[in-house]
């Protein structure tokens, strides 16, 4: 069994409000030396998480074969929290997916194809603004107003902030196991994508790191300092 306890303590502090976040607390090769903590089993469990959680950009619209496979792998996430949390993530995508669909010309219900709870739901109301669902998820109709509005980037920043919520609170609840060290790890991936898409972030991240390096002198210093010292 991994040292759970001496890895949890082992990683750095994210804030509890992910806007208060201006920059990561580590670089992703400081993170991995650390997950080496993890044995073989869980890294492949944390490995499986993150890919369904942080998807690339080609596998963002559903399909019959890739709804299948994301099926397939949270019913072999190990515990059912972790199944919680990705496939919360999954119905999301779902939700936001089948908004972008129906814009598309000559679409139809029976078409879609969505992961978990509310997909057969989205079919019998597909004409509905927010399919009906408005009553049942408290976010949605803000995230509709966003999504009709074409604020993109605003919209994001919700879903971000809900699924930080959601993920911190699983790490509160959850002391020292594979959940805590998942979780923080799916937070870290949030917070690194939204450096990466603000301008104001990326710099603050960057003047961060110059401003280390710049207590150093000598190239290899240098060079050390920025992949080793800089986000401890």
């Amino acid at each position: 069994m991994a040292d759970y306890y001496t890895l949890v303590t082992g990683l750095p502090w994210l804030p509890e409000q992910m806007e208060k976040c201006t920059q990561l607390p580590l670089s992703r090769i400081a993170l991995e030396r650390r997950l080496t903590l993890l044995n073989e089993t869980d890294q492949k469990v944390l490995r499986s998480a993150e890919a369904l959680y942080h998807p690339s950009l080609s596998d963002m619209q559903p399909d019959q074969a890739r709804v299948q496979a994301w099926q397939q792998q949270v019913d072999q996430l190990p515990s059912e929290t972790l199944r919680q949390v990705v496939g919360l993530r999954l119905e999301i995508q779902t939700l936001l997916a089948a908004l972008r669909y129906r814009r598309r010309p000559d679409t139809q219900a029976e078409h879609f194809q969505g992961f978990g709870r509310w997909t057969q739901w989205i079919r019998q109301h597909w004409k509905e603004p927010l399919f009906g669902l408005e009553g049942r998820l408290e976010f949605l109709e803000h995230w509709g107003e966003l999504f009709a509005q074409g604020q993109t980037g605003d919209l994001q920043t919700q879903v971000d902030l809900y699924l930080w919520r959601q993920l911190l609170a699983v790490e509160r609840s959850h002391h020292f196991t594979l959940e805590t060290v998942v979780c923080f790890v799916l937070r870290w991936g949030l917070a690194e994508r939204r450096l990466r898409s603000d301008p104001d972030a990326a710099l603050n991240e960057f003047q961060a790191l110059g401003d280390a390096l710049l207590q150093h002198s000598g190239i290899q210093q240098r060079l050390t300092q920025m992949f080793e010292d800089s986000y401890r």
